[in-house]
């Protein structure tokens, strides 16, 4: 079964009435103050309220945690985007961001597919990942047909 299916079971289609019942603004910079120091990316959407779903937003506040704990939070470099109606790049089924249930960060340098000496790569360290695995967040750097790795879900989509 496909996350899209499980995510459509559970919440329902992605609109209006999935978002006023499973969504909320998330004023992050309050929570994190360190956030504040975060660029906005590609996306060009303000970082500092964060529009997510409720339950994503529980296991990415204890990554955050996480990463204050080892010291790691300044690996994230650039906010590009939680929440945007769009398709999974070059499918027909929506993208987790539709549901508000996936953040990108570093997308300049955290590429779709990237490699380095032939193989998958990304800038992020094994800890800082596992900052986000141990909160229950899956890592798009992980996936077996998509080396996404500035993504981090709510499930593995």
């Amino acid at each position: 079964m496909s996350a899209q299916t499980t995510i459509i079971a559970k919440y329902g289609n992605p609109g209006k009435a999935y978002r006023v019942q499973y969504c909320e603004i998330w004023n992050i910079v309050e929570d994190f103050p360190w956030t504040e120091e975060i660029k906005v990316g590609t996306t060009q959407i303000p970082w500092k309220k964060v529009y997510i779903n409720s339950d994503f937003k529980d296991r990415l506040f204890q990554a955050f945690k996480n990463l204050e704990a080892k010291g790691l939070q300044s690996e994230i470099k650039t906010y590009d985007g939680c929440y945007v109606e769009r398709n999974v790049r070059g499918r027909n089924k929506p993208s987790l961001h539709s549901w508000a249930m996936a953040i990108d960060f570093n997308s300049e340098t955290e590429q779709l597919n990237q490699k380095k000496n032939g193989q998958f790569h990304s800038n992020f360290t094994p800890a800082f990942v596992k900052c986000f695995t141990d909160a229950g967040v899956y890592w798009g750097g992980n996936w077996k047909s998509r080396f996404d790795p500035m993504h981090f879900a709510l499930y593995n989509g």
